[in-house]
């Protein structure tokens, strides 16, 4: 389900589901972090839901809250990202220990090519998030994305684009989200 007209990405808040049939599957992806082929079967057999919190905190920094589940099952302690480009150290129950950083950024200042397309007029306008993965202690794969509104079949999505590159492999993958309501 597309997005209502009135998101941007100075507000993602809402709850969202992957869309298999839109996004490219996430096992090649987990393969490369390291993750077990159980593991990675059911993680693309599972639906994947989000519920996105977008504000700003007592500093004044804007500020992204992520919980995921998938099929009901908690994926950990609710992400949360400051949007100043400042390294942030989480452990995750799939992937490991991971540092992250995020920003809100204009997509023209977005050095890869992938990471640029297909955004809405208002996510141009207003900027998209860009977050940087890599494991903690390790140079083994990093991940660069953005996320924002997209057209994805003449329809608005919360669109995820990742350009990953891994040990002997790079891959430039899209996760399209269905809009589920407000959370």
């Amino acid at each position: 389900m597309a997005v209502p007209a009135s998101m941007t990405t100075l507000n993602l808040s809402g709850k969202f589901s992957i869309n298999k049939t839109l996004s490219h599957p996430p096992e090649e992806i987990l393969e490369l972090q390291g993750v077990a082929m159980l593991k990675r079967k059911a993680m693309g057999a599972a639906t994947l839901t989000v519920n996105l919190k977008h504000y700003k905190n007592d500093s004044g920094k804007e500020c992204l809250s992520l919980e995921q589940t998938i099929a009901g099952l908690d994926l950990g302690v609710p992400e949360e990202k400051v949007l100043d480009w400042v390294e942030q150290t989480r452990d995750t129950k799939l992937i490991g220990t991971v540092v992250t950083k995020a920003k809100r950024v204009k997509v023209d200042e977005v050095e890869n090519a992938y990471l640029k397309e297909g955004w809405s007029a208002d996510t141009l306008e207003n900027g998209c998030i860009m977050v940087h993965v890599t494991p903690e202690g390790k140079d083994s794969w990093s991940a660069e994305q953005t996320w924002g509104i997209g057209e994805v079949k003449g329809e608005r999505r919360h669109v995820r684009r990742i350009a990953f590159t891994g040990p002997d492999k790079k891959l430039e993958h899209q996760f399209v989200y269905d809009y589920l309501g407000e959370n």
